[in-house]
């Protein structure tokens, strides 16, 4: 007979599973026996390190299976659950490990541990490697639309982008909306792939934000902008990227850089790792080498491409509107690489400009209101009839989440105009302004919503602290006789401004106008007869210090639209309750500029100041805000902050259609 089991010799037997196979080997490399009585050294000086693999009789340890001539590490199992039934004297089941033994198998089980954390780690690169073989493969293939399915590429099947030379060159990528102009955006992407260098550097930017999983598209854009930034610390240079698209590409060229850029805790083995900062890259590598932005004018209006001196129209566009119908394509293909050309030349400046961003009120985590879209039927009137009124129908918003504002804001009118052709949009650019042009007329002529104000009653504007409007309210001046404020930070075809004058001077003086990098918002509000009074569409405006903040009452059931750099949404406060819209400048970014840049549209580029990428604010913590609040856009938490549910629209008094 033997005596009971004592808990001590569970534990230790179990240890086998926890060491490496060389000790856990040797453990099974005990006698084959039938049970037996153990006999153990019961004096102080014996330990377990003093035992050969006699110490346990294992059963038919010679059929346990082998892994390299010994025993499987699955084998000591089995050997311990074995061992655990066996009949053992009680007697030496009390024995306990000396310090030297605990020690050793600490440090054992440290050594195991490290190694399969290793192999782990190891198999999950391989597995990302393979992971990002495959997108690279899909990325590189045909054109999800190419030549076959459509008309042939308008800047001929066989045109090439100039030859990039690494040695001269500055490394560039491109984020791209394929869809845009006209589908020229398809066209040059289908250049692209087929050229060395820029096959793995151009992206479809849609196709990037869509595919953020491991391996995926958004890794293999953020493993070139990586290399990118090693190729630019040889040179010396900043990187650039290429934003072809609307207006509104720039914004989400930002979003997707920095979403690329920020780090990842769950992801650290995939060079996901924070620097500290909240991204992969330090405070140092992104003031040196944030990509300096060429827009790329693919849309309707390009005021940014316009701006920055990169054209109004895609390149190759005049070309092909003149001449005979066998020299266009040569001649659009001509123009596209001396495009490229410059983009990568390092011949071309790199400037500061001022990104403006909305925030939450000083002191508060959220912004206090909610945001939805027009929605309705395309056509000309987007209202219908309800209770002897007309109403708008909202839906719930789209991305992007309002932060960054590159070029201008405003409420009220265009924001209205804006959501309207957000609907009815078009293919190409001619008819989308023929598009405006219609809504301009129909907003003029019909019946004013329920869901509105009369123009701007109930909002007033302040400019860091100072009221800005209405103006001379203390005299009466009313809000509703006003149709539009805002402010504007590039000079665009339709929206631009200079500095205020009397009428006399604006004809024969020449104002200052509004500057994309001088800290200043070029502030603005205009009647419907503005146009009238300033001789044209660009606008009087008032250089002030940020932050603005625009309050709007309106009660529930009313709200506002707003638009920033060519997108529109409805601003409301679920209570009813007032709220505010907080814009104030939060980026400093470098931008390229093109061989167009005119002094004369946006004012001489300010020098003396180093060309960097910087979070502002006037003190740390107002920096740390802006950091933050980025991140928690490329985290997409300002999704549900900021966008209502269909419930929440619902709630707040406003029709809303399914889906």
């Amino acid at each position: 007979a033997h005596g009971a089991r004592a808990e001590p010799m569970s534990s230790f037997l179990a240890l086998p599973r926890l060491l490496g196979d060389d000790w856990g080997c040797q453990l099974c490399s005990a006698k084959s026996a039938s049970t037996q009585a153990i006999t153990v050294d019961d004096s102080p000086s014996a330990g377990f390190a003093g035992h050969s693999g006699d110490l346990f009789g294992l059963h038919d340890v010679a059929d346990l299976p082998l892994h390299g001539g010994k025993p499987s590490c699955d084998s000591l199992d089995e050997a311990s659950t074995s061992l655990n039934d066996d009949i053992i004297d009680e007697g030496y089941m009390q024995r306990a490990l000396s310090d030297v033994d605990q020690r050793a198998l600490r440090a054992e089980k440290r050594r195991w541990t490290l190694e399969r954390e290793a192999e782990e780690q190891a198999h999950r690169q391989q597995e990302l490697a393979e992971l990002l073989r495959q997108t690279r493969l899909e990325f590189q293939g045909p054109p999800a639309f190419c030549e076959s399915q459509g008309p042939a590429n308008r800047f001929g099947s066989n045109a090439r982008f100039p030859t990039f030379d690494k040695s001269k060159h500055v490394p560039v990528l491109a984020l791209i909306n394929s869809g845009s102009g006209a589908l020229a955006g398809a066209d040059i992407m289908a250049v692209a792939r087929k050229m060395p260098y820029y096959q793995d550097r151009f992206f479809n930017i849609r196709d990037v934000v869509r595919d953020r999983r491991r391996g995926g598209l958004m890794d293999v854009f953020r493993e070139e902008l990586n290399a990118a930034k090693e190729e630019s610390k040889v040179r010396g240079v900043r990187p650039r990227i290429i934003s072809g698209g609307g207006d509104g590409t720039a914004s989400y060229t930002l979003f997707v850089v920095f979403a690329a850029l920020s780090a990842d805790p769950e992801r650290a083995d995939d060079g996901l790792q924070d620097t500290g900062n909240g991204f992969i890259w330090s405070d140092e590598e992104l003031s040196e080498f944030f990509p300096a932005i060429a827009q790329m004018p693919l849309g309707t209006t390009n005021d940014f491409g316009g701006t920055l001196g990169w054209g109004r129209k895609y390149p190759g566009a005049t070309a092909l509107g003149r001449g005979h119908a066998t020299r266009r394509a040569p001649a659009a293909e001509q123009a596209l690489q001396q495009w490229i050309s410059a983009v990568i030349s390092p011949e071309s400046p790199v400037v500061n400009f001022d990104v403006w961003g909305f925030m939450p009120l000083p002191g508060a985590d959220t912004c206090d209101f909610k945001l939805c879209e027009l929605g309705g039927e395309r056509g000309w009137n987007p209202k219908v009839s309800a209770e002897g009124q007309q109403h708008l129908v909202m839906k719930t918003a789209a991305l992007p989440v309002p932060l960054f504002a590159c070029l201008y804001f405003s409420a009220g009118f265009s924001g209205y105009l804006v959501s309207r052709f957000q609907i009815n949009r078009r293919r190409t650019p001619i008819s989308n302004v023929m598009e405006y042009a219609r809504h301009v007329a129909g907003i003029l002529t019909e019946t004013q919503p329920a869901e509105l104000n009369k123009w701007l009653e109930g909002v007033t504007v302040s400019c860091a602290g100072t009221e800005y409007f209405p103006p001379r309210s203390s005299e009466g001046n009313e809000a509703s006789r006003y149709w539009e404020v805002g402010f504007c930070n590039t000079n665009g075809k339709y929206v631009s401004g200079a500095d205020r004058t009397p009428a006399v001077a604006r004809v024969c003086s020449t104002r200052e106008p509004a500057k994309f990098n001088d800290a200043k918002m070029d502030m603005y509000r205009m009647k419907p007869i503005s146009p009238l009074k300033n001789l044209g569409l660009k606008k009087q405006t008032d250089k002030t210090e940020g932050p603005m903040t625009l309050t709007f009452s309106g009660g529930k059931g009313k709200g506002l639209f707003f638009q920033w750099d060519g997108e529109a949404r409805f601003a409301f406060s679920p209570s009813g309750e007032a709220f505010n819209i907080h814009i104030k400048k939060i980026l400093n970014i470098p931008v390229v500029l093109g061989p167009e840049f005119d002094v004369k549209v946006t004012g001489h580029p300010k020098s003396g100041a180093d060309c960097n990428f910087a979070f502002c604010g006037e003190a740390a913590q107002e920096k740390e805000a802006a950091r933050s609040r980025v991140l928690r856009c490329v985290r997409q938490e300002l999704n549900t902050e900021l966008n209502a549910s269909r419930e929440e629209i619902l709630a707040a008094g406003f029709l809303c259609q399914e889906g």
